[in-house]
């Protein structure tokens, strides 16, 4: 596949799950990617496993929570790459799991500052390349507690909701000047933020059983699914479409 030669990319989140599937798929289509995240350790691994079957990567430590992180990322991708022609902004977390009535309210303004404040910095540094250059993609990772509720996921689903806000606001700022915004809401998705941190549920487990079945495809999205949803609507494919949230989520928000 060759859907994205000669274009540049940044991933943040790129060290594992979504981000490394999505940050793998784009290079598999000839884009240059620049890997955003935390880890060291991982981004390498990554960059490694991209290089390895014959595609262009970088990394940059990046705290999506420091603004200043952000705009050096966007930086090094115009730097390494000549521009920046499309941004997945999917770091996240899931935080801490349980009622509101004594939730960590620190943990709350942690997730708040991640999952959504993250976003629209990272829009904002984006747009600031994209504008002048008069093209561009953008996706966000929602969720589907972005476009329905659940319970125990007060601090989540806020935030979550909030992407789903912003992608479109933006989208509509932007929809002259030949940039398109979107997010994608996954359904439960088999990555280490779900099976080793927030709800630690594993496969084999009850637990695991019951989340498939909440789906009416009757089993867990995997990270390569939300690839290939961010793929096509990075893509010409997809050129008309903006400001949308594409569920990815085995029929889940359908019920």
């Amino acid at each position: 596949m060759s859907e994205f030669a000669n274009k540049s990319a940044l991933v943040t989140g790129a060290a594992s799950g979504i981000g490394r599937a999505t940050a793998l798929r784009l290079a598999q289509g000839g884009a240059r990617v620049m890997l955003a995240d935390m880890n060291a350790e991982k981004l390498a691994s990554v960059k490694k496993e991209i290089e390895g079957a014959g595609g262009s990567a970088e990394t940059i430590l990046c705290d999506v929570t420091n603004d200043s992180d952000i705009e050096a990322a966007v930086k090094a991708t115009v730097s390494a790459f000549g521009g920046l022609d499309m941004a997945v902004n999917n770091a996240g977390i899931t935080g801490p799991i349980g009622p509101l009535v004594d939730y960590d309210l620190a943990a709350a303004r942690q997730i708040i500052a991640i999952d959504l404040m993250a976003v629209i910095a990272c829009m904002q540094a984006e747009f600031k390349v994209m504008i002048p250059a008069g093209s561009g993609t953008i996706v966000n990772t929602c969720s589907i507690w972005g476009l329905t509720a659940g319970a125990n996921f007060v601090a989540y689903s806020a935030a979550k909701h909030g992407v789903a806000g912003a992608t479109k606001a933006a989208a509509l700022e932007v929809a002259e000047q030949g940039i398109r915004v979107n997010a994608i809401a996954p359904g439960f998705t088999e990555t280490p933020m779900v099976t080793d941190q927030g709800l630690m549920i594993k496969r084999g487990t009850q637990e695991y059983a019951d989340a498939a079945a909440a789906h009416p495809m009757n089993r867990w999205g995997q990270p390569e699914d939300m690839a290939e949803g961010i793929a096509w609507l990075l893509s010409g494919k997809s050129a008309f479409v903006t400001g949308t949230i594409l569920s990815i989520d085995g029929g889940f928000v359908a019920r």
